[in-house]
């Protein structure tokens, strides 16, 4: 049996890639770790810890002192800033400990975590991408304006999901986000965001026709597999995930998979505009839709395992054909006192033990 750490075990990329080890056909023991005892992905785990932030100087020494302790063969997360910390330290890791970070080099990262970079290089590439401007160059935005029109998106270079995300509809709009005069409109986007830590995009295409994709990458950074799903949005999170070919959609993920070269998992987040599939965001990462795309026959994190860590060839990934995913809030019951537990002794060694509940509600076939 393998021993697996999964990290950041709070948000829901995290808790999904917990869902696909919990289905996958390779027996694994799940160590899981977050910041706050509150967590729930804490409470499905064989053993519970405790982190440090992942910007604390103490986080690499304190992974490392996990992976001795608990014999971890690998290590995932689908928190930015956990594998942000971890993708520079990733070779020091496996020689300390032998356990297997799946994170992609730190420059693969930075491509898909600053949005406008992400522009610059899809373009540099030579691959389709929306007209886009640093809301900071002045000169740029004009240009923008003038060859896209309105309705215009700006978000935060470093966002996630649709935090801070603006639709500007019109000259006056552009004003009040450019010279941040309107401090309501600033408070929306961060309290410490100005226009240059903004981009402005062209807007794509309407939101009935988003999709988001998977690609699986091998060692040398080959595409081997694209699962595409078209999606609906609640929050900035999938909320409604339909299973099917859409070839242009595959063809246009897989393109910059193989462009980027990223280590294992990439997601792409792209709307059809005049006929084609724009791209607007890259996640070289695990996504919030991972055990949606396990269940439906495409399991990433599996794949990771076999190949990775296994050095076994990528398994074949191939979706199920068609289906519908719906999400909806579920609740979990712990005892007060498995929290005390985590907040006072920093883990514990069997989350099993206490009494969890998960609401359950479905009527009995």
């Amino acid at each position: 049996m393998l021993n697996a750490l999964v990290l950041g075990v709070g948000g829901n990329v995290s808790q999904s890639i917990q869902k696909a080890l919990a289905i996958a056909t390779v027996p694994t023991r799940v160590v899981a770790a977050c910041i706050s005892p509150s967590s729930s992905g804490l409470y499905f785990a064989d053993r519970a810890y405790i982190s440090p932030l992942a910007r604390a100087e103490d986080f690499i020494p304190w992974v490392i002192e996990v992976c001795e302790r608990e014999r971890i063969d690998v290590v995932f997360s689908g928190s930015e800033l956990v594998l942000e910390a971890l993708a520079p330290e990733a070779e020091t890791l496996r020689r300390r400990t032998g356990a297997v970070c799946i994170v992609s080099p730190p420059d693969v990262l930075s491509i898909g975590r600053d949005k406008l970079r992400t522009c610059r290089w899809l373009e540099a590439a030579g691959l389709p991408v929306p007209g886009y401007a640093d809301l900071g160059d002045r000169e740029s935005v004009t240009e923008l304006v003038e060859r896209c029109g309105f309705p215009l998106i700006a978000k935060p270079r470093f966002g996630k999901g649709s935090d801070g995300i603006l639709t500007v509809r019109d000259e006056q709009d552009l004003e009040r986000v450019v010279g941040a005069e309107d401090m309501a409109l600033r408070d929306v986007v961060g309290s410490q965001i100005g226009a240059s830590d903004l981009v402005l995009q062209e807007y794509l295409g309407d939101e009935h026709e988003e999709y988001t994709a998977g690609c699986f990458c091998d060692a040398d950074g080959v595409p081997c597999g694209t699962i595409v799903l078209r999606r609906r949005l609640q929050g900035g999170t999938t909320t409604t995930a339909e299973l099917g070919s859409f070839p242009e959609v595959r063809v246009a993920a897989s393109s910059i998979a193989s462009a980027l070269r990223p280590l294992g998992p990439c997601n792409v987040q792209l709307r059809f505009h005049h006929g084609r599939a724009v791209p607007f965001e890259i996640n070289p990462r695990f996504s919030g839709t991972t055990a949606m795309r396990a269940r439906m026959g495409f399991n990433e994190v599996e794949a990771a395992i076999r190949h990775f860590v296994l050095g076994e060839p990528v398994p074949a990934l191939r979706d199920v054909g068609s289906g519908i995913a719906l999400r909806y809030w579920n609740e979990v019951y712990v005892p007060a006192e498995a929290l005390t537990t985590l907040q006072r002794d920093g883990g514990f060694v069997d989350p099993g033990s206490y009494d969890t509940t998960v609401e359950g509600w479905t009527p009995p076939r």
